[in-house]
């Protein structure tokens, strides 16, 4: 839909005036604009970043782009009007289609009618059978490249198109396209796709708008590519004639599948699209909000829809509504991540199936941060810190997600002494500061412990509640009610993103300070980032199209924004689009194609992931490096990349028995710590494990087994994760504390286990029918937080119990 131009948009883009901003890319910005001084059709105009345009080889793709697109034209294709690959911001200007996604159609109104499949893959057939007759191969034909008008689809986006004989501008042979919508040709690399390759797109295309799922599943990456290279396509719920016609383009053999002539005659030779009337009404919607910014005569501004711009009325600030009609509620927004199984219906029998999926979204987070509590957001570094506590803690440390907890011994929260108590509610994802203990709870709401001595300070509910709580679908999504966020705490302030609110709250009183406008939780681990003054946090309704924004922490002010992530999203590309951590003012967030650092201070971009590390989970930032963690195919490797650029500067290789099973929790001077946790998966419980490495090379210093869940079983102790503080690494059962003396990267000393009075010991699993919701994570037993401030250690247990307790001292018994 349309949007606001923002301060720094640009108010004429060559011939054309910017009205309107339709959205933004890996590559750049779209607006909607129109001829200086003239009613002529609005047009789409795609620019790119600056810091792009800057480099050559990029403006010759660009330039390439323009060239391709204007030799294009056809039945149900955005005509290109103009283009300058040479201007200071390069610009392509195609006819605006008023209208949605298909993508963003079949997400709202469902898959369409057969009837409808039809006649909308006829008309792409036709479509890509103009783009081939002259010589070009479209290359990245998805449901986000095409657009619904009312009288039909249109084909839009040549960005990586390219003649088919034109040799490549690089000599790689990376993979082009979208992995959910790619060809075998695709997944072999850029030189092998030739125009039958559209085709099988195509095809990919018309069973997701058969269907409303991605042909070819969803989970990793890596799973996706290796289902498309062998063409397991899911077929289920497909009509049969119509299925005939697809898996006649869906062979690996490019030479026998049908041309887009052939498909289009045994699609529907002749006949236009009838749109359902939910989809017709959704683009209604497209074709109202042109009118009224059309009307305008100038730019659509900030903190106006152009509803409001157009009859000069505004709903005051403090009345907008947290979600926005058409939205499904926060908690059900697609927040699925990596490492999930393909979706499958329940049965009675998948109990212990179920639990793995839980068991894979451990590990999903262990990677990525997640129900073990890995948020990569960690605090100062190495060694003790200083006297008073102000960044607060979590599982993952301070805010550099190091797993090293900030301050040393001799710090404690005000008035602190040994302590226990009670959450009145199952928490999920916690956080310490110098005077508050405050954890979300599977309910969505937030309870607020005194750090001194375990008195309950105040409580938070949310807007929206729900019987299930936070659970885990059967199709692998995660669920929160409200969308709550993880709470981050700063010196005074407890902060969290909750109802689509980022909202700044007092540590002892639980009063508001402010709230703004942000997004919802997308994983176990979503949670804002305190950093310079300024919170960091993603402000988009849902994944897709996200931007992430900085507020002043004193007042909520809005200091900058940046564009994220691409406004069309496969099942595959979702992640946690929540700032991962910070270090000497860059902040590290991923999007869709990997890794990004960004200045604290405005925004702008240092660097980015590229290659085989752009899929690498996670950000550990250190002194001169930041660490993540990635599985290529031949085992598990850590990553050192330097710290601005994120460019690599070592490689090492990780021992494991099951490399998808390995995550990186700390980094410090001098070590590195791996977890090992081969999960449950029916009747395999596994024997997980800390691995301690020496920092930058693959030499093991030591291995201590955990205590294991095991679905359904009697005893389940699960472990918490590690985290080193005071040169001692440290983690807890569900009855002991365990403590290992690090000796500054020489030779560990021995564990040292500490008996937790009032911990709850091994349980059982309390039975419940996971037919109903899927996997409830006030049912399950979740492995405890541990939360070390200063020289009080906070555990946090599944069943509402909190131990406070002294630091174990670092000798040996």
């Amino acid at each position: 839909m349309l949007g606001p131009v923002r301060e720094d948009s640009p108010r004429d883009i060559g011939p054309y005036t910017v009205l309107a901003r339709l959205g933004a890319g890996g590559m750049g910005e779209v607006f909607l604009g129109a001829r200086n001084g003239s009613d002529e059709v609005p047009v789409a105009v795609k620019t790119v970043r600056r810091d792009l345009a800057q480099d050559p080889g990029f403006r010759q793709r660009f330039r390439r782009e323009v060239e391709v697109a204007r030799s294009v034209t056809g039945p149900a294709l955005a005509r290109v009007l103009d283009g300058d690959a040479d201007a200071d911001v390069p610009w392509l200007a195609t006819v605006y289609v008023p209208g949605p996604t298909l993508t963003a159609a079949v997400r709202r109104s469902g898959a369409l009618g057969e009837e409808e499949v039809r006649r909308l893959g006829a008309g792409l057939a036709r479509a890509l059978e103009a783009v081939h007759a002259t010589g070009v191969v479209h290359r990245d034909v998805k449901p986000g490249n095409v657009l619904l008008a009312p009288d039909g689809p249109r084909l839009i986006d040549f960005g990586i198109a390219r003649h088919a004989g034109a040799a490549p501008l690089t000599s790689t042979s990376r993979m082009v396209g979208s992995p959910a919508f790619a060809s075998p040709e695709h997944v072999a690399g850029s030189g092998r796709v030739v125009p039958a390759s559209d085709v099988f797109c195509l095809a990919s295309l018309l069973c997701f708008a058969a269907t409303g799922r991605d042909p070819f599943g969803d989970g990793p990456v890596a799973a996706v590519l290796y289902r498309v290279k062998y063409v397991e396509t899911d077929l289920e719920g497909v009509p049969e004639a119509l299925g005939a016609v697809l898996r006649d383009c869906l062979v690996a053999d490019p030479a026998a599948r049908p041309s887009p002539a052939e498909l289009a005659a045994r699609l529907a030779p002749d006949g236009t699209v009838r749109w359902p009337d939910p989809v017709a009404a959704h683009i209604a919607e497209y074709e109202r909000e042109l009118a009224s910014v059309r009307a305008l005569g100038g730019p659509l501004l900030p903190g106006y829809t152009p509803t409001e711009a157009a009859t000069g009325s505004r709903t005051p600030a403090d009345r907008l509504p947290t979600q926005g009609p058409g939205l499904p509620p926060p908690d059900r927004l697609p927040t699925r991540g990596p490492g999930l199984p393909p979706a499958a219906a329940p049965t009675a029998r998948r109990r212990h199936a179920l639990g793995a999926v839980l068991a894979a979204v451990v590990l999903a987070g262990a990677l990525t941060g997640g129900l073990l509590a890995l948020r990569d957001g960690g605090g100062a570094g190495g060694g003790p810190g200083p006297g008073r506590i102000t960044a607060g803690v979590d599982t993952g440390g301070g805010p550099d997600g190091s797993g090293t907890a900030p301050y040393g011994r001799e710090v404690l929260p005000t008035g602190w002494k040994p302590w226990s108590g009670t959450f009145a509610h199952t928490p999920l994802g916690c956080a310490a500061g110098r005077d508050v203990l405050v954890c979300r709870r599977t309910d969505g709401s937030y309870e607020a412990l005194s750090a001194a001595d375990g008195g309950r300070l105040w409580e938070y509910a949310t807007a929206e509640e729900q019987a299930a709580g936070a659970r885990i679908s059967p199709t692998g999504q995660f669920f929160m009610p409200g969308g709550s966020t993880r709470p981050a705490v700063q010196d005074g302030v407890v902060v969290f993103a909750s109802g689509n609110r980022l909202v700044a709250v007092d540590a002892r009183t639980g009063q508001p300070h402010w709230d703004t406008r942000s997004g919802g939780a997308y994983m176990f681990d979503s949670a804002p980032l305190v950093a310079g003054g300024s919170v960091l946090a993603n402000i988009g309704d849902r994944p897709e199209g996200s931007a992430v924004a900085a507020f002043d922490l004193r007042t909520g002010k809005e200091r900058w924004r940046k564009p994220l992530v691409a406004e069309e999203l496969a099942k595959a590309q979702e992640d946690d689009f929540w700032p991962l951590a910070t270090r000497d003012g860059t902040v590290y967030i991923r999007n869709e194609e990997g890794l990004r650092a960004l200045r604290t201070k405005d925004g702008s971009e240092l660097g980015r992931t590229s290659g085989e590390n752009t899929h690498c989970r996670g950000a550990l930032a250190v002194p001169g490096a930041v660490y993540c963690a990635a599985h290529p195919g031949g085992g598990a490797v850590l990553h050192r990349l330097d710290p601005e650029s994120l460019t690599p500067v070592k490689q090492i290789s990780v021992p494991s028995d099951d490399v998808n099973d390995t995550a990186l929790v700390a980094v410090d001077d001098h070590v590195s710590v791996i977890v090992r946790g081969t999960l449950p998966w029916e009747n395999d419980p596994g024997e997980p494990e800390i691995v301690l490495m020496a920092r930058d090379s693959d030499k093991v210093l030591g291995r201590y087994p955990l205590g294991s869940r095991i679905a359904s079983g009697p005893d389940n102790n699960p472990s918490s994760v590690p985290v080193i503080t005071e040169d001692t690494l440290i983690w807890a059962d569900t009855s002991a504390m365990y403590s290992v003396a690090l000796n500054g990267g020489g030779t560990p000393g021995p564990v040292r286990r500490t008996e937790l009075d009032g911990a709850p010991g091994p349980v059982a699993e309390e039975p419940y029918d996971p037919l109903e919701w899927g996997v409830l994570m006030d049912k399950e037993i979740l492995s405890p937080e541990v939360l070390p401030t200063g020289g009080a250690v906070h555990i946090v247990y599944h069943q509402g119990i909190v131990l406070s307790v002294p630091l174990p001292g670092a000798e040996g018994p």
